[in-house]
């Protein structure tokens, strides 16, 4: 559970750590001057660094581009020098750098995506990290710009009762800030706590270990899919197959037919136990064995699966009209075999049909009894163990 939740303030981090040592580099010169707004704000970005560095250490490298963002500002705005005709605005100029920053920023928002993707380790999905970074960016890019247009028009205007609207306009201008990142920091507590009821998947690689975890809603929409877990279970007697159809509203293959018994690992789930939800989810099956026969690994346009395939007989109490189970039937090998170039097959079945003949366990009257089953399947050729 430690892990897990590790990886959800990962996948959801927030935006706010980003940007503080720079609101507060402002916020303080508003009220103190630029020498204490720099003890402050240098002091809480290394803080925040080390902070970023043991805690999120996979992600270190993003938050440094943050980094930078605030050295420039601070190092920039210490080096210009204002003409004498500007000088009445002076006091905006770390504003305006900023804001000249923030928005290259937004400008070049893709281009610093993907290098951001490219840098950060391909088994942390970034896509909703960046979404709510430029969010942030925008956020804090109009408050930055009312408070400079305020301000600005107060200088450019001068009048008695200025000092005192220059006064009001600061108040309301960390009174802003101060709301903004509460509300922020709130708003990334409720989502983070919400991701802890989703569904979470494993991210394997090719040989099938994990290697990290997404959301499963979330992954669905990622361009960049990674590769999960999957069992893949086929019930069988006297050489007939139990394959199940898929609903018409399946992302991969609508209206396909597949196997019986097939399932997404969740995060922390032994392929064990996810056997046996899903049997008993699909069939209300309570007692259930089933037999390894072979791990391969397959890829779509949507996803990536390695796949755990198991062998299992007919149950008894085996019900084909389940709430879950809209159409499934039996299938003799010669019913497959005519319709294996018609296009109703997944294509995760007919790789999974090629394997079963080649291990034996069709012959007829093999899946009579568990024994028999258990025996063909060990002796198997190697590939398939």
């Amino acid at each position: 559970m430690e892990n897990f939740s590790k990886q959800i303030k990962i996948s959801f981090f927030n935006p706010i750590i980003h940007f503080l040592p720079l609101l507060l580099f402002l916020v303080t010169g508003v009220y103190a001057g630029r020498t204490v707004a720099n003890y402050v704000s240098i002091f809480v970005l290394l803080a925040l660094a080390l902070y970023v560095f043991i805690a999120y250490n996979h992600i270190f490298i993003w938050f440094f581009l943050s980094c930078v963002i605030f050295l420039a500002v601070n190092i920039v705005g210490s080096l210009i020098r204002v003409p004498i005709i500007f000088l009445n605005f002076r006091p905006l100029l770390d504003e305006v750098l900023t804001l000249v920053f923030l928005g290259g920023m937004m400008l070049l928002q893709k281009p610093i995506k993907k290098g951001v993707i490219a840098l950060i380790p391909k088994t942390l999905p970034m896509n909703n990290n960046l979404d709510e970074y430029f969010g942030f960016i925008r956020t804090i890019f109009l408050i930055i710009s009312g408070y400079a247009l305020a301000t600005g028009f107060i200088y450019a205007f001068p009048t008695q009762r200025g000092t005192a609207y220059l006064e009001l306009v600061q108040a309301i201008y960390v009174g802003v800030l101060f709301f903004t990142l509460v509300f922020e920091s709130l708003r990334v507590q409720i989502i983070r706590s919400r991701l802890m009821k989703e569904e979470w998947l494993p991210i394997v690689n090719s040989q099938g270990k994990i290697i990290g975890s997404e959301q499963h809603q979330a992954s669905l929409g990622e361009e960049r899919k990674f590769m999960h877990p999957i069992i893949r279970v086929h019930i069988i007697q006297n050489g007939m197959i139990l394959l199940r159809k898929r609903p018409a509203d399946d992302l991969s293959y609508p209206c396909h037919w597949d196997t019986a018994i097939s399932n997404h690992i969740r995060l922390g789930e032994t392929v064990e136990n996810c056997i046996k939800r899903t049997a008993q989810d699909l069939y209300g099956l309570t007692e259930f064995k089933s037999f390894f026969l072979s791990n391969y690994t397959t890829r779509t346009q949507f996803e990536q699966h390695y796949a755990f395939l198991f062998i299992a007989c007919k149950m008894n109490k085996l019900d084909l009209q389940s709430e879950k189970v809209k159409q499934a039937k039996w299938w003799t090998l010669q019913q497959i075999e005519e319709n294996l170039q018609e296009g109703i097959f997944t294509d995760n079945f007919l790789i999974e049909y090629d394997l079963l003949k080649k291990s034996g366990v069709l012959d007829n009257n093999i899946c009579d009894c568990a024994c028999k089953l258990k025996e063909t399947i060990y002796k198997a050729p190697n590939l398939f163990r």
